[in-house]
């Protein structure tokens, strides 16, 4: 991990935008598989990749809710989008609503105080951000009528970010 220590923490914020939406455009959309390729990208004492994914998420919030456009309502919006995952547990709940919450913050242009809040929890506020990022990518996919791999690419677009072509995130 040596290489990573010196790595500049814009360039892993980069990195991990594009391995999670360069997973969701080659099809995958398990939570925890996402997690994995976003994983090396977590460097203790560095960088964590919180912003990052929660501006993926905010980003997938407004192809689903352009201005002008019908509001997603927040009563039964994980047990619709996040089916396949167990939210199952007060902490994982809460955690998971947080990062939902932090995320429609940060599109409304408000930044959270996201270490004051949430700097030390284990497992880290990120791996919570995965499951925002799904719910926002499935919602705006359905709204667009489009599949998640569609709007990962409209996102990576919307952050001025380039997936591989192949698929999989590049180094």
């Amino acid at each position: 991990m040596g290489k990573r220590q010196r790595e500049d923490p814009d360039v892993l914020h980069r990195k991990a935008q594009i391995a999670i939406l360069s997973g969701l455009a080659d099809g995958n959309d398990d939570a925890f598989e996402l997690m994995l390729s976003v994983r090396p990208y977590d460097v203790r004492g560095l960088f964590t990749p919180d912003v990052a994914l929660l501006e993926v998420a905010a980003a997938a919030l407004g192809l689903a809710c352009p201005p002008g456009s019908e509001r997603l309502e927040y009563e039964g919006l994980t047990d619709r989008y996040l089916a396949d995952l167990m939210l199952d547990g007060r902490t994982v709940r809460r955690r998971t609503q947080y990062a939902i919450y932090a995320a429609a913050c940060i599109r409304g242009g408000l930044h959270p105080d996201l270490l004051m809040e949430a700097g030390h929890w284990e497992p880290r506020l990120w791996t919570y951000a995965v499951s925002a990022v799904l719910l926002y990518c499935r919602a705006a996919a359905e709204r667009l009528e489009l599949p998640v791999a569609a709007i990962a690419r409209l996102v990576a677009d919307e952050l001025g970010l380039e997936l591989p072509a192949t698929g999989g995130a590049s180094e």
